[in-house]
This record gives structure tokens, C-alpha cells and sequence, in this order.
């Protein structure tokens, strides 16, 4: 399956769907405008829309992911929604020693009531 980026100078994503190994991979780096952030929710629906999502997991890396401002929160929260929708066996968020990050992320997957996730700091 195809593989999707959006890669810019302050950051961007790569969405890359591995039907062999029953996994989507993503690599959030940086921070996103707004118009990136609306881009990835379709991107993000193209590839995850072609799979049957409950047989795989999601893996997002977020190791290089910056703190999310207050107005991209929304945005996120979205993004949260979205991947609550697909169904996926499991949710991995992948991190670094960043508190800040794992504190927003632990937040807004509650907030959303996103089931199977874990955040594992590596």
C-alpha cells in the first residue's frame, strides 16, 4: 500500500499502511499549521478507509512532536476522534522523556474516550 507524507520545514506527518504486518505507521515531527492538520484528517481518512482497522494497530510516533498549542487542540482532539472511529485493535503513542507531550496526550485521549491506547515512552 501507498505511503503518504507532508513534510515541511516546521514539521509535518507520514501515514504509511502495512497490510502484511497489520499495522498503520505514523510520524508526527514538528508542529502543524492548520491547513497540515486538515490535510492529515483526509489523508489520514484515505488510508485508514481502505483497511479493515480492527484487525490492525495503529502506531504513531510522536518522538519528535512538539507541544500543541492551545489552537491547534481542536485540531488533535480531531485527530483523536478520527482514530477512536476507525476501530483499531490498538493505539500505541510513541514518545520521548517529554512530560508536557505525554500529559496532553494522555488528556485528550480520555477526553475523546479512545479505547485500547497506550503511551509508551521510549
Amino acid at each position: 500500500m501507498s505511503q503518504i507524507r507532508n513534510m515541511q520545514e516546521k514539521g509535518g506527518y507520514i501515514i504509511d499502511v502495512k497490510p502484511v504486518n497489520k499495522s498503520v505507521t505514523m510520524n508526527v515531527v514538528g508542529d502543524f499549521t492548520a491547513e497540515q492538520a486538515e490535510q492529515f484528517h483526509l489523508d489520514y481518512e484515505k488510508q485508514v478507509n481502505s483497511i479493515a482497522a480492527d484487525e490492525f494497530v495503529l502506531n504513531v510516533d510522536c518522538t519528535d512532536m512538539k507541544v500543541i498549542n492551545k489552537e491547534m487542540t481542536p485540531a488533535l482532539t480531531h485527530s483523536f476522534n478520527l482514530y477512536k472511529s476507525s476501530g483499531f485493535k490498538k493505539i500505541a503513542f510513541h514518545i520521548t522523556a517529554n512530560a508536557i507531550v505525554k500529559m496532553q496526550l494522555n488528556r485528550i485521549a480520555k477526553s475523546v474516550g479512545l479505547p485500547n491506547y497506550e503511551i509508551i515512552q521510549d
